[in-house]
């Protein structure tokens, strides 16, 4: 048996809550003739990424219309991963929802902000393995994948399956770090050998979704991507095109171990890399 994997790219309102909920509808609705078993968002899509948006459309997740759109997906039988900004005990934290068949089965908090993320969101090291179509799989978001720790964990519980929503949106000029600048087309490249390196070191199948945003001001191009667990390209985005990206798997790809066999670390390499993380300078 086979599993078949979509993630969307495409544009996103920024601060308008119901036009993207709406578009999610659209695409759900557009891929129905696909039989998808997962279908992919981009991070904070529900939200917008601006710092307005993320004020003024951070909604609780008992926020009826959020309610109703979770409802709804007992209609059909596609896991859907939704980015949004969450509102909760207080804090806005950058959530991506799990929902399936009418239940959302669950949040994952993006763990590892940006220094732009920590002015706006709260983190924590809350990481669930989910499991439905009886895949284990996790979500890692974007800044997240520039590590291998979030990912890495999620492995050892388990996940063969990995989601990377991104909202990959920068100045064409790029950005400043330290002492040089980035380049767009420079992080842009870093970005997408982050996911493979991903699929390649972990065994994972990597599932990236991400925004196309095209402004004087910045420039988001989708590369909604999917990685084997080789790390091998097997679906692609066309840049700054909407569409949706499918790829479909053997089942078995993710209930048996890889013959490169995660067992063969030993767990006191993990300590002792435990160990040199406590003592590294920071």
């Amino acid at each position: 048996m086979s599993i078949r994997i979509g993630t969307w790219q495409g544009p996103v309102a920024d601060n308008d809550f119901h036009r993207n909920l709406a578009k999610i509808r659209e695409v759900i609705g557009q891929t129905r003739g696909l039989d998808l078993d997962f279908l992919c968002f981009p991070e904070a899509y529900l939200s917008g990424y601006s710092a307005q948006a993320i004020a003024e459309s951070s909604v609780p997740l008992d926020y009826p219309p959020l309610v109703e759109f979770i409802r709804e997906s007992s209609a059909h039988n596609t896991v859907i991963l939704v980015g949004m900004s969450e509102r909760r005990d207080g804090r806005i934290y950058n959530t991506q929802l799990v929902i399936h068949q009418g239940e959302l089965l669950g949040t994952y908090h993006k763990t590892i902000l940006t220094e732009y993320d920590a002015k706006y969101y709260a983190a924590d090291l809350d990481l669930p393995v989910f499991e439905a179509k009886g895949i284990k799989f996790g979500v890692v978001i974007c800044h997240d994948t520039s590590f291998v720790e979030p990912a890495q964990y999620l492995r050892w519980r388990g996940a063969r399956l990995l989601f990377t929503p991104h909202f990959n949106s920068i100045p064409p000029e790029g950005f400043p770090t330290g002492d040089r600048r980035v380049s767009f087309w420079e992080h842009r490249v870093m970005v997408l050998n982050n996911q493979a390196a991903l699929a390649t070191l972990l065994k994972m199948v990597v599932v990236r979704s991400n925004v196309i945003v095209i402004t004087p001001e910045h420039l988001g191009c989708g590369d909604s991507n999917i990685w084997d667990m080789n790390g091998h390209c097997v679906a692609a985005g066309t840049p700054f095109v909407e569409e949706v990206v499918t790829a479909e798997f053997d089942r078995r790809m993710f209930t048996e171990e890889h013959w490169i066999d995660r067992r063969q670390v030993p767990a006191e390499l993990l300590d002792m890399i435990a160990q040199a993380a406590h003592e590294y300078p920071r």
